[in-house]
């Protein structure tokens, strides 16, 4: 009934005023409610045979062909197809030969055809039988480049939306045919020319070769469809990760675009969910894959900040983002294996799936970087506390899925644990290192170094810390003691660490270290974030020296600030904290 409706107020239309004619995509079919599309056109009708032809007049274009017009109006889908191909025959009775078409030339398209009230059963639109392509002598030819990531199945799938059974075998064959080099189809490479017959109904009606009468007659396998559960989890997962990345994802309500031409397309937010990009960019995903490419490119021609994604019934949650970030047009994005580099009193390289840089930002300094990466269990996670101190310099660390669930409670209050120094002591960080390493000291001793019986005199040197150090007598020295005297203590087997022109704690530490025969490392030291390969993780990089205390606690000793999330971060990694900065130069 809607259906009949529709074409008496269309043919009205067209007698009096230019026709709104609304076109569907068509599914074996049945009109979906998807999306529609509505188009301001010049149309005319004409009467034939008891029904009246509405059809459009059109110039046509250097590299135009009748098969490619017709496509871009959806008309090879309509169940009317043979009707409308007759009609175009009879409309264009100078057209002689329909694959040879003329820039310049001016043809008549039929659009639909309307059983006209009252007439009389007459003489039908000449219909002609259709061409048996058994070999595609007079095919149409369309040239493809072949992309980065192309198979040839995707690449017939996603232009020609081939249906199921013989018709995509023999297709294929017919490839190969047209393209003799092709010795594999499953072995393409990027920037190869491949000749693809354009595909009509008439090529469906190419005849099926016969099967032996012993064999019993094969069914067609059905492709291979996400049922609604699949197509759910997958928007959820969209949704969450790009959400998370600080993107708007719609997925609810109607899209209207307008057409700058007129009209408007009209999508469903549920079936063509929509990216809102803080660039202004928007990029619809075309979930089921079921929208027309044409009504894509219509699209994108009309709006340069609109992509179309079109997501085929094989793409993983993995594959999908993949596809989405490509058409994101983002300042830099780099998949696992590279890396980005933060540099700073605490060096960062940010590694996942992807890293990513949306916008170049003021002074090429990035308002955000993106880390995204999909992750198998909770150990592969980024933790909360190293999240949060990224988030402060504008990093934002996505994991999917999250594993943290409700244990990430005692993640939330971690204790921190740091080394602190006592208050009002002398020389706070040699003591500090010596109560760490487990040795005994006295500070400001008197030394008596020689002691004469008769003579009546002694030498006694003060030390400003003394200790025996398995069976070594020794003595740190801040005050400066004179190269003699280190000299006459060095004859009586007494080891001397002069500290007097030492300012710098880091060097202070290394030395005492050495001194007390502690190993210690000094370098860049580099810590994964989570359980999961370097070329997919972050890597937290820190300068000082690390070294066991006297219960083999592991000691970071370093001079640079850091900050209270790296530091119970560390604790977790199993480190404690020696904060150098406290100590002054």
């Amino acid at each position: 009934m809607k259906e009949r409706v529709f074409r008496r107020i269309g043919v009205l239309f067209a007698l009096l005023i230019p026709l709104w004619l609304v076109s569907a995509p068509w599914v074996d079919g049945e009109e979906k409610d998807t999306f529609s599309i509505s188009l301001v056109q010049r149309a005319t009708v004409k009467k034939t045979g008891g029904r009246e032809v509405v059809y459009e007049r059109y110039q046509v274009e250097k590299g135009d062909y009748i098969w490619k017009i017709m496509r871009q109006r959806g008309l090879l889908k309509k169940p009317d197809f043979t009707e409308l191909y007759a009609a175009l025959k009879n409309l264009n009775p100078s057209l002689t030969n329909l694959d040879l078409i003329h820039p310049g030339e001016t043809i008549l398209i039929p659009l639909n055809i309307v059983s006209v009230k009252g007439y009389e059963e007459g003489k039908e639109l000449d219909q002609e039988p259709a061409k048996e392509l058994i070999d595609l002598d007079e095919a149409d030819l369309e040239n493809y480049v072949v992309k980065p990531g192309d198979s040839l199945t995707k690449i017939i799938k996603n232009k020609f939306n081939l249906p199921s059974g013989f018709v995509y075998e023999d297709y294929l064959k017919l490839v190969q045919k047209f393209n003799p080099a092709l010795t594999n189809p499953d072995l393409i490479f990027p920037n190869q020319v491949i000749r693809l017959p354009i595909y009509s109904p008439e090529m469906v009606r190419m005849p099926i070769k016969a099967q032996p009468e012993t064999a019993a007659p094969s069914k067609p396998r059905p492709a291979k469809t996400k049922d609604t559960a699949e197509i759910l989890t997958l928007k959820q997962g969209l949704k969450s990760i790009f959400n998370q990345m600080g993107e708007e994802w719609v997925d609810g309500g109607e899209q209207f675009i307008p057409l700058k031409s007129g009209g408007q397309v009209n999508l469903k937010a549920d079936s063509f969910p929509v990216l809102n990009l803080n660039s202004g960019r928007r990029i619809i995903v075309d979930i089921r894959n079921e929208l027309p490419e044409d009504i894509g490119r219509l699209i994108e021609a009309d709006w340069e900040d609109y992509r179309i994604v079109h997501l085929a019934q094989d793409d993983s949650l993995k594959t999908a983002t993949g596809k989405i970030l490509s058409a994101c047009n983002y300042h830099t994005v780099v998949k696992s294996g590279d890396y980005l580099k933060v540099t700073g009193d605490v060096g960062i390289t940010i590694a996942g799936d992807w890293a990513i840089i949306p916008q170049k930002g003021k002074g090429d300094i990035p308002d955000r970087v993106i880390t995204l990466s999909f992750i198998r269990s909770r150990s592969e996670q980024t933790p909360r506390v190293v999240k949060a101190y990224l988030a402060r310099l504008g990093i934002i660390a996505v994991d999917y899925p999250d594993f943290s669930g409700s244990d990430s409670a005692s993640e939330e209050v971690p204790v921190l644990k740091e080394i602190t120094m006592k208050e009002n002591v002398d020389f706070p960080l040699t003591t500090l290192l010596l109560d760490l390493a487990g040795q005994p000291f006295s500070k400001t001793l008197e030394i008596p170094l020689y002691r004469g019986e008769d003579s009546g005199f002694n030498v006694i040197i003060k030390a400003d810390i003394f200790f025996n150090r398995q069976g070594q007598d020794c003595i740190i020295d801040f005050r400066g003691l004179s190269p003699h005297i280190v000299s006459l203590l060095s004859k009586h087997r007494i080891r001397v660490l002069p500290l007097s022109r030492e300012r710098v704690p880091s060097r202070i530490t290394a030395r005492v270290l050495d001194f007390l025969g502690i190993p210690f490392a000094s370098k860049e030291h580099r810590f994964p974030v989570a359980a999961r390969p370097e070329t997919r993780n972050i890597m937290i990089s820190f300068s000082g020296i690390t070294f066991a205390d006297r219960e083999g606690q592991m000691i970071l000793a370093t001079d640079k600030r850091i900050a209270e999330e790296l530091v119970f971060f560390l604790n977790k990694s199993g480190y404690h904290v020696l904060d150098l900065t406290r100590f002054g130069q």
